[in-house]
């Protein structure tokens, strides 16, 4: 990313000059270009909107858009020549042949909105709503509102033509409402390819009416009152890709072929190798189920299920999953053995070609473009594919060479399913991988460093993930219907902003003006329409700008990242609340691990707490820290159990390392055994007795991981006690030996 970096730095000393116009906007994503003007045009109720013949969809957008807040009741009016006053929309010269580039130019007496194509007029739109008040996002009048917009003349055009996000409702049903919701949260930050990934082991998601019993009974898992899940009706999908098509937003499905497909099997057994029953499974993991190679019925089924889903879905792309086959069902097969000995093939990777190939002749006999995970690019097709480059960043350049397409989804930056931060109290999500922050997710450069500039237009642009396999991991994230508390549409929200805001920018916002410290200032006042447009969102942490060392202790300076909130802090070791005393200015502590710091907005929405990690500086030696102890979750002197998790520390196969170190406290913490879970499941064990106090003895644990699953939840449960009482703190630290 050094590239990027440079281009950064250059931007900063740019911005002394230029920062000024963008200032006053605060648009996310930053625009090409921004000339701002003299004056500014007030709409009032008498405003008109004119718009060219074939945009009296956008232009109902925009009223959409505008009335309610405002309160107005906008006249329409179709017209092919450019008024003097109102707001118009037209086709025409927006300065760029991207079908997606506008020109937004705004004076005294007129607004005028000039797209290459519908899609173009339709992101004018969205800038011009962006540089109202945030009140203008509210669904209900918002009264002594003045609603201005400042003169200027923006040109504007995507840097990358796919900027994704991938919303997981196979693993969790997520309502029609809540993606149509999700389709306008996308729409807002100019986002425009929504994967929906409509079928896993744990369901199947899309109505074909050929085969009833895909929904009928791969729709649901468990019995009883366990009972969940889920499906959309064909109607219901058309719903959805005409929604998203007013919004530009192009809706790709994904039918996961050949693993991930316990759901379709569990429906039609006949499908897999073995002919058995399963059922749709209600806990999350790899299924080693496939659909059977050999059989000519599985390319029958395929076929089908391909022409039903494609007449709902306009896109040129079909997803076919293609990642994490298990072999073993294969091996074992003799009608899959015999279609490996009839096609000359070695080995079960040859064979998922073969697969691979024949469903993309399928896809293509109805005009669409294959995308798989880049284990279908690993694979070796020969005709034109996407790849949805996940966990190897090196595979972009194995597509790129052989003519394929490639979209990023890079776990390190993309995977919003993974917290942001290590801090205590953040939210539980997918523990595999390391936190993304927000500025992470903002150093991502689909472009990779080293690639050579003639294979640009192979990279098409990237995409986020929201998994949801936290929702069948036992977790508490559902719904409770009797109360109709949508957790889970909260949970997704949070953790989609502000990280696709950042996602946004990268993937629109030209390479040279992208600058961290520029797009985290413009943030500030992003979050208040958050609120206004009702969706939720992570609150940023105050932000450290200054620690100097002084005869007293340490003196503390923090920037508050959000408009209209506050900083609270405490100064005693204790975490702050929306009571605690305001930060005004530098705050003078003894030792910085008695500081900690939370922003404000109102008493129900505030941050996670600032500190100072840095208090168990001295056990990094032995690896990274998992979890804490202390009074609230260790017993008195009966043994109970102290409760980790292993996510994101627990990286792969190997032997791993568990010690117990002690910190403070009346009484040491003794030991009896640790055992470890992977997916709910217990998979070993270090049973001995030891301790750790002001003395330790035998505090060293250990285990071996022998079947790592991407994405499994991996629990440690210790059987500990105080010796005295429960007054004992201290660290558990983890490392790979």
């Amino acid at each position: 990313m050094k590239i990027k970096y440079q281009a950064r730095f250059l931007l900063a000393i740019l911005l002394l000059s230029s920062s000024a116009a963008f200032a006053q906007f605060n648009l996310v994503p930053l625009p090409q270009q921004i000339v701002t003007g003299e004056g500014s045009f007030l709409i009032k109720p008498q405003t008109k909107i004119f718009y060219e013949k074939g945009l009296k969809q956008q232009a109902e957008l925009l009223v959409s858009a505008l009335s309610p807040a405002t309160g107005f009741d906008f006249v329409l009016l179709e017209s092919n020549t450019t008024p003097v006053n109102g707001i118009a929309l037209r086709i025409g010269n927006s300065g760029s042949s991207n079908k997606e580039s506008y020109k937004l130019t705004v004076s005294k007496d007129l607004i005028s909105i000039v797209g290459n194509h519908s899609a173009g007029v339709f992101y004018g739109i969205q800038t011009l709503v962006q540089m109202l008040p945030p009140e203008v996002y509210h669904k209900e009048r918002q009264k002594a509102v003045k609603w201005e917009v400042k003169a200027s003349v923006i040109t504007d055009a995507p840097l990358y033509p796919w900027r994704g996000m991938m919303l997981d409702v196979a693993r969790y049903f997520f309502s029609k409402e809540y993606v149509l919701r999700f389709i306008d949260m996308m729409a807002m930050y100019k986002m425009n390819t929504l994967h929906f990934h409509l079928t896993d082991d744990s369901g199947w998601r899309i109505e074909i009416k050929k085969y009833p019993k895909l929904t009928t009974v791969g729709g649901f898992s468990g019995v009883g009152s366990d009972r969940k899940g889920g499906y959309y009706t064909q109607e219901d999908l058309k719903e959805m890709v005409a929604y998203g098509l007013a919004r530009n937003v192009d809706i790709i499905p994904e039918l996961e072929l050949p693993a991930h497909a316990q759901a379709a099997i569990a429906a039609y057994p006949y499908l897999c190798c073995t002919g058995e029953q399963y059922d749709v499974p209600g806990q999350h993991f790899i299924s080693k189920e496939l659909l059977c190679a050999g059989k000519d019925s599985t390319y029958e089924f395929i076929e089908h299920i391909i022409k039903e889903t494609v007449a709902l879905f306009p896109s040129k792309y079909l997803h076919i999953g293609g990642d994490e086959a298990v072999y073993t069902r294969w091996k074992a097969c003799p009608i899959c053995q015999k279609k490996k000995a009839a096609l000359g093939l070695k080995t079960e990777e040859q064979l998922r070609l073969h697969f691979n190939r024949r469903v993309q002749k399928i896809a293509g006999k109805y005009g669409k473009t294959i995308v798989g995970w880049d284990e279908i690019i690993e694979d070796g097709l020969e005709d034109q594919a996407v790849g949805m480059i996940w966990h190897d960043p090196k595979k972009a350049f194995t597509a790129a060479k052989a003519g394929h397409y490639s979209v990023m989804s890079l776990t390190g930056y993309c995977y919003f399913d993974v917290a942001e931060s290590a801090i205590p109290g953040e939210i539980k999500a997918a523990g595999w991988l390391p936190p993304i922050s927000l500025e992470k997710v903002y150093q991502l450069n689909p472009m990779l460093e080293g690639m050579d500039e003639k294979y640009r237009p192979l990279i098409l642009g990237a995409s986020a993930t929201l998994w949801a396999d936290q929702f069948i991991h036992g977790t508490i994230l559902q719904e409770i219907p009797l109360i109709n508390e949508n957790r889970s549409e909260k949970y997704f929200d949070y953790l989609t902003f502000p990280r696709m805001s950042a996602l946004a920018e990268v993937l629109w916002t030209p390479l040279a003006r992208q600058h961290w410290q520029d797009f985290e200032n413009r943030m500030r006042s992003q979050y208040s329409r958050y609120d206004a447009a009702g969706i939720g969102y992570r609150m940023p942490v105050p932000k450290l700008i200054g620690q100097e060392k002084t005869a007293a202790g340490f003196l503390i300076k923090l920037e508050n990242l959000v408009d209209g909130a506050e900083i609270r802090y405490t100064t005693d070791g204790s975490l702050p609340n929306a009571y605690s005393p305001v930060y005004t200015k530098a705050v003078e502590v003894k030792e910085l691990a008695d500081f900690y710091a939370i922003t404000v907005l109102n008493r129900s929405q505030f941050s996670l707490p600032f500190y100072f990690p840095g208090k168990y500086e001295q056990f990094k030696k032995y690896g990274e820290l998992v979890a804490e102890w202390n009074p609230q979750n260790v017993p008195g002197k009966e043994f109970g159990l102290l409760e980790m998790n292993g996510g994101g520390k627990i990286r792969g196969n190997g032997t791993y390392a568990l010690h117990f170190w002690y910190t403070a406290g009346d009484s040491r913490l003794e030991i009896q055994s640790i055992t470890v879970y992977k997916n709910g499941l217990k998979i070993t064990e270090d049973v001995h007795d030891g301790f750790t106090g002001t003395e330790a003895n035998n505090n060293k644990y250990s285990f071996k991981i022998d079947n790592y699953e991407t994405g499994a939840v991996f629990t440690i449960k210790a059987k500990v006690r105080g010796d005295v009482d429960e007054s004992t703190n201290g660290v558990v630290m983890i490392k790979k030996i």
